[in-house]
């Protein structure tokens, strides 16, 4: 990037409209998760977006479930979110009762038969699709950490800790 306060698209991160200040660096990062979502670089992010990455994750979301995730972050009723309202999103705090639903949620959508464990090879796909500069041995390192009993499977405790030290 040319300036480090001008994000894709040649929005400014002082023309975000924030609450709260971020450093560059924080910003970027946003903007990186934020592109996976914008993969047409639309400059937004609608349901059809989110179904896309939750179908190349190889993850299946219910009738509405995009809808429902954008609904609330959609301050401008706009039918997506932009990259402030996606700031305002990952910068909000979670009461600790909602992030243990929303980590217990995130965990049953990659335990597939619902039987207490996850896959770590469908793990590290995930990873790998997220992360798309993730090197095969990055990958490796990060799911022997989800799994330091060498496995195959990564339990509920596990899961956390992989997402909270990542």
């Amino acid at each position: 990037m040319s300036n480090e306060n001008e994000l894709s698209g040649g929005t400014r991160a002082q023309n975000l409209s924030l609450p709260i200040e971020l450093s560059a660096e924080k910003i970027q990062d946003f903007q990186a998760a934020f592109s996976i979502m914008d993969a047409q670089s639309k400059g937004f992010v609608a349901a059809d977006d989110i179904n896309q990455v939750a179908q190349a994750a190889d993850m299946t979301l219910v009738e509405n479930e995009a809808q429902l995730l954008l609904g609330s972050a959609d301050e401008d009723h706009s039918g997506g979110i932009d990259m402030r309202e996606f700031i305002s999103i990952m910068t909000t705090p979670i009461n600790q009762q909602d992030l243990e639903e929303e980590l217990r949620a995130t965990f049953r959508v990659f335990d597939k038969d619902g039987n207490g464990t996850i896959n770590a090879n469908e793990l590290k796909r995930f990873v790998r699709l997220y992360d798309t500069e993730l090197t095969e041995d990055e990958a490796d390192d990060m799911i022997s950490q989800a799994d330091p009993n060498k496995t195959g499977s990564i339990n509920y405790d596990d899961f956390i800790q992989f997402l909270l030290h990542t």
